[in-house]
């Protein structure tokens, strides 16, 4: 059994954690050692009977079978917390997931992510923000991040979609489950063209304690995360107290007082989370350029360097004066992959250099 076979069986064992995962791997040296112990040196870890129980007996074999079988048929990949891409911002959280699932173009990934959450019962009103703050963190170039839930969590999926944007679905039931059944549509649209994320074995249903766990990844993945409505039970608060204590910005859009599914969310401004009057001050406070909405796909600078619009943003961060590579990928929050294939096309056009060094100057 390799390591990662051995991460996914384990994080399929019933009532184990990820914090308690990784305190065995410190003991016994490595996640295939584990599932090798006997009951006694289990026992000796402080586990409870019941779930040393579990790791002992748990059907290993069977499951792997089982589990790659589902992967195969349903076209997903799996990434381990031992992997060089799992997302850098997960390893920083308390109980990091052990196991992602994905499905959809695993890329987004590496981009800026918004949390844009809300109740499940929202109001037309709700409903129309969500949508609104969605599509302008999209044009925006920003992730947008939720649930997949009814309500406003369905809104912001569907604003971003709308504006050919990117949004990620974390789901609290494995990815052979479609939860709720109403959004098979949406969940098939994000398969497609966004990313659909679950730590959770593939077979997993939705469960009702389920959905709590997995809101410390919504906000994980997250900059910062955006509440439109919550009652004073929801589980967009969950996900509000999980980015505080990532010690992430928490954003409110203020709701009408008089409505049950707005007292949540106005509670948590008036305990100090900050007012969200527009997406625009969203990304303002959080230092986030917005992307202009173009009518045209090519635009033109003062000297007539006439350009498509992704180069051309990446030609306004080199100057006159040397600009190395490292600070250009900083100034346009640019993958470096991505961002050396466009410098290459600006140098076949004559319009910037490369020095020693990797710097680069106009011409």
């Amino acid at each position: 059994m390799n390591l990662r076979e051995a991460l996914l069986v384990l994080n399929a064992i019933p009532g184990i954690s990820g914090e308690a995962i990784k305190k065995l791997i410190s003991v016994f040296g490595c996640a295939q050692e584990i599932l090798k112990q006997e009951y006694r040196a289990l026992l000796e870890q402080g586990l409870g009977q019941n779930l040393v129980t579990n790791i002992v007996h748990f059907p290993k074999d069977k499951f792997l079978e089982g589990e790659y079988n589902l992967l195969r048929q349903k076209d997903i990949e799996v990434i381990t917390i031992a992997d060089e891409d799992y997302p850098y911002s997960l390893k920083q959280i308390d109980c990091a997931p052990i196991v992602l699932y994905i499905k959809g173009n695993r890329g987004i990934l590496k981009s800026a992510g918004v949390a844009l959450v809300g109740s499940r019962k929202a109001s037309f009103y709700g409903l129309k923000i969500a949508e609104e703050f969605a599509r302008t963190f999209a044009q925006a170039g920003i992730t947008v991040v939720s649930g997949l839930a009814y309500g406003i969590d369905t809104a912001s999926h569907q604003g971003c979609l709308k504006a050919k944007g990117n949004t990620v679905a974390v789901l609290g039931c494995g990815l052979n489950h479609v939860y709720p059944k109403e959004n098979v549509q949406l969940f098939q649209d994000i398969a497609d063209k966004g990313l659909l994320i679950s730590e959770f074995p593939m077979d997993t249903a939705p469960l009702t304690y389920n959905f709590p766990r997995r809101n410390r990844i919504i906000s994980g993945l997250s900059l910062a995360t955006v509440i439109v409505e919550a009652a004073p039970k929801s589980g967009a608060l969950i996900t509000a107290d999980y980015a505080l204590q990532q010690h992430k910005e928490v954003f409110v859009v203020p709701g009408n007082i008089d409505s049950i599914y707005s007292q949540g969310a106005n509670r948590l401004i008036k305990d100090g989370a900050l007012m969200a009057l527009s997406a625009q001050e969203v990304l303002e406070e959080l230092g986030l350029e917005i992307k202009k909405q173009l009518e045209q796909e090519r635009v033109q600078d003062k000297g007539h360097i006439d350009l498509p619009l992704d180069e051309y943003k990446i030609y306004e961060f080199i100057e006159h004066q040397p600009s190395h590579i490292d600070v250009i990928a900083a100034r346009s929050k640019e993958d470096v992959g991505a961002l050396m294939a466009k410098i290459v096309y600006l140098e076949l056009k004559g319009i910037i250099k490369q020095l020693p060094g990797q710097y680069y100057v106009r011409v």
